[in-house]
């Protein structure tokens, strides 16, 4: 009988650490990031998925970002050093500083904006720990086209499951 009251104290000692330090639960509210994840969806995060690592474009985080106290799960599409356009129709160009050395994201998860002109929202270049951070519906995401650039420190955690 102690013994079965032992595993069932280190078992909800472990499952509690985990749970606090390690992954988190995020429900979805909104349709920003449809096709890839849908309103009501419930995502499992990895909190410690960037100990050690730099995040990578695509990535889809859990961010809190600056000035707010709600968090928003979005894709990671700038990286630091970069300057990001996008195009009306949601479409995201990359320059490094070069000219003529334009990269134009394959994105198939998005849904394209219904506008359809070809003017371009600038950024200036991110610092060395700044994200843009985009929804996969990007006519109904509020993400940096809005709040501007995220830090490193905001990123709550890398989405791994989505429910």
């Amino acid at each position: 009988m102690k013994s079965i009251i032992k595993i069932f104290i280190y078992t909800f000692i472990i499952a509690l650490v985990v749970r606090v330090f390690i992954i988190d639960t995020f429900v979805v509210q909104g349709d920003s990031m449809e096709p890839t994840i849908h309103d009501g969806d419930l995502v499992v995060i990895n909190r410690l998925a960037y100990v050690g690592k730099i995040p990578k474009r695509g990535d889809i985080v859990v961010v809190e970002p600056r000035n707010s106290y709600k968090k928003v799960i979005k894709r990671i599409i700038g990286l630091p050093g970069e300057k990001i356009s996008m195009l009306d129709d949601g479409t995201i160009k990359i320059n490094a500083g070069e000219e003529n050395k334009d990269l134009f994201l394959n994105e198939p998860y998005i849904i394209k904006q219904s506008k359809g002109s070809s003017t371009e929202m600038l950024y200036e270049t991110l610092d060395p720990k700044e994200y843009l951070i985009f929804g996969d519906n990007r006519d109904k995401s509020v993400d940096s086209k809005e709040f501007g650039a995220i830090d490193s420190w905001d990123i709550k955690g890398k989405v791994f499951l989505s429910i």
